[in-house]
């Protein structure tokens, strides 16, 4: 079996080495706080954490490493990722007007921004002024 070598497959990895990681901390904890006269509630419950966690902890492993390099793209998240070299001129022309309104709508967010902003300073100022005045 060829192990990959996509950033998938390497988080894959990651999260199953800090499940037996997880297991192995655990567990030496558990060993090193019991009472061998009496082992109670919790003992059990921290086993049962530990052993639940450790198998939530695979199985998210698995499921990054199976999102996989099969199709192409190790990050594509089921979509098809295509090249803007690639695009015909509709598709650009498409693209380019998505671009344009996402730009207009940020420009048209900070310009509100900045008129609340201003509003809010003046109500500020006026307030300060008013008191000062009253005084």
């Amino acid at each position: 079996m060829k192990i990959r070598q996509d950033m998938n497959a390497r988080t894959a990895m990651v999260y199953g080495g800090a499940a037996f990681l997880l297991v192995i901390v655990g567990f030496r904890s558990i060993v090193a706080t019991i009472d061998p006269d009496h082992i109670g509630v919790m003992t059990y419950l921290s086993i049962i954490a530990i052993l639940l966690e450790f198998v939530l902890l695979i199985f998210y492993a698995q499921s990054i490493y199976n999102l996989g390099d099969e199709e192409g793209g190790g990050d594509s998240h089921g979509q098809t990722s295509k090249n803007v070299g690639t695009m015909d001129s509709k598709e650009l022309s498409e693209l380019t007007a998505a671009v344009t309104k996402v730009a207009e709508m940020g420009e048209g967010l900070s310009n509100l921004a900045n008129d609340r902003l201003r509003d809010e300073v003046k109500k500020e100022v006026n307030d300060i002024l008013t008191r000062a005045i009253k005084k």
